[in-house]
C-alpha cells in the first residue's frame, strides 16, 4: 500500500548527508536536499527542488540542481530544469563495442581511467494531449533541449589516449527533441500497478550550438504487477529500454551500459556502442511502515541484462551475448512517499559495485 501524500498546501523537506572513503577518491562528503511542495489540486506535487553535491580529497567535485513544476507560466505544462557541473578524476573508458576487453590488473593500474570536466543545462516539458474515458491513464507530448560540455584529459598512457575516439578533444553538444509518454501507473515513485511507455527523438542538425551533429532515438517500456502474497504484497517491476544514435557522435554521447540506471555491477560506462538494448527485473516489498511519519523500510532483488551494438552487428545479434548482473538492496522512505532513498549492491562477472540514489531505478 502507498501512504497518502501530505494533505493541504504543504512543504516537505528531506536532507540526507553522507560520508564515505574510497581508495581511488579519498574521503568523500555528500549531501542531498529534496524539497516538495504539495497542494490537493496538483499532481503529483506543485514543485520539486533537488540539490545534490559531493566532493572528495582527491579531486572529485560535483553539483546538480533540479527544479520541476507541474504548471509553467500558469499553463498545464510540466517543466523540469537541470543544471549539472562535475570534475571527476577517474571516469572510465573501455573502448567501443559489446566485447571491449577488461583486465583486472590494468583496472587496478587505472589504465581505463581518465579525468574529465563536464557541464550540462537541460529543459524538459510535457503536456497532456489525450485522456481516454474507458481506461485510466493519459498521453503526454514532450519537448526537450539541452547543452552539454565535455573536456576529457588526453593522457597518452591510458586507453583513452591510445584509442583516441571521436570526442577526445572535447567540445559542445546541443540537441532538441520531441516525444510521447503513455502513463497509467498508480504512482510515479513507487508504482504497484500499471505501465508506462516513452518514445523520443533528439536531433543536433548543426544549426544549434555544438560540434557534433547527431541523432538519438530512444524507447522505454515499464510494467508493474502486485503479486497476491499476503502481508508483503511484493511488486514485480519490469523494464525494457533501448536507444540508437547516428551522425558524428562523440564517445560520451554513445549509448552505454554500466551504472545504477542500466547494468548494476559493472563499472561506470563499461560498454559503449552505436546502439543499446537492456532489460531490468526487480522484486520489491516494504517490510515495515510507521504511519505517523510515513516511515517505510523495504528490500528488493534485481536482475539486469543487456548489450550494445556496433555497425558490424546485425539483427541476429539482438538476443545474443547479453551481459548479466544480479543483486539486491534496501530502500527507505520518510515524511512523504515520494522521497525514497535506495541502496543497491550489484554483481557482475568482473566485479561488484555499490550504489546510493534517490528513487527506485524505474
Amino acid at each position: 500500500m502507498i501512504p497518502e501524500r501530505v494533505p493541504g498546501d504543504t512543504v516537505v523537506t528531506a536532507i540526507v548527508p553522507a560520508a564515505a572513503y574510497a581508495s581511488d577518491l579519498g574521503f568523500i562528503g555528500a549531501a542531498v536536499v529534496n524539497r516538495y511542495r504539495y497542494h490537493p489540486d496538483a499532481h503529483p506535487y506543485v514543485s520539486l527542488t533537488e540539490l545534490r553535491t559531493q566532493a572528495s580529497t582527491k579531486g572529485l567535485l560535483e553539483f546538480r540542481i533540479l527544479y520541476e513544476q507541474t504548471e509553467t507560466f500558469g499553463r498545464s505544462i510540466r517543466s523540469r530544469w537541470v543544471l549539472l557541473g562535475e570534475r571527476h578524476p577517474l571516469d572510465n573508458y573501455f573502448g567501443l563495442g559489446n566485447r571491449s576487453a577488461f583486465d583486472s590488473e590494468r583496472w587496478e593500474e587505472r589504465y581505463y581511467n581518465y579525468g574529465v570536466m563536464r557541464g550540462r543545462m537541460e529543459w524538459t516539458g510535457r503536456k497532456t494531449v489525450f485522456r481516454p474515458e474507458s481506461v485510466e491513464g493519459f498521453l503526454d507530448i514532450t519537448g526537450s533541449t539541452f547543452i552539454h560540455y565535455e573536456m576529457p584529459d588526453d593522457d597518452a598512457e591510458k586507453l583513452m589516449g591510445l584509442d583516441r575516439p571521436r570526442g577526445i578533444d572535447g567540445g559542445w553538444t546541443s540537441m532538441a527533441g520531441l516525444g510521447l509518454i503513455w502513463e497509467n501507473r498508480d504512482s510515479e515513485f513507487a508504482a504497484t500497478r500499471g505501465n508506462r511507455l516513452e518514445v523520443s527523438g533528439k536531433w543536433a542538425p548543426g544549426l544549434l550550438i555544438g560540434d557534433y551533429p547527431m541523432t538519438l532515438l530512444s524507447g522505454d517500456v515499464r510494467q508493474y504487477i502486485t503479486l497476491p502474497i499476503p502481508y508483503f504484497r511484493p511488486v514485480l517491476a519490469l523494464r525494457t529500454a533501448g536507444s540508437w544514435t547516428g551522425g558524428k557522435v562523440p564517445y560520451w554521447k554513445k549509448p552505454y551500459l554500466g551504472d545504477e540506471e542500466t547494468l548494476r555491477g559493472y563499472p561506470l560506462f563499461r560498454f559503449r556502442g552505436k546502439a543499446r538494448v537492456f532489460y531490468n527485473i526487480e522484486l520489491r516489498t516494504w517490510l515495515y511502515e510507521y504511519t505517523p511519519h510515513q516511515l517505510r523500510v523495504g528490500i528488493h532483488g534485481f536482475h539486469d541484462s543487456g548489450r550494445v551494438f556496433q555497425e558490424e552487428d546485425g539483427l541476429q545479434d539482438l538476443f545474443r551475448n547479453h551481459h548479466r548482473t544480479f543483486g539486491g538492496g534496501v530502500a527507505f522512505s520518510a515524511f512523504t512517499p515520494d522521497f525514497i532513498l535506495r541502496f543497491d549492491t550489484g554483481f557482475s562477472d568482473e566485479m561488484y559495485r555499490i550504489y546510493m540514489n534517490i528513487g527506485y531505478m524505474f
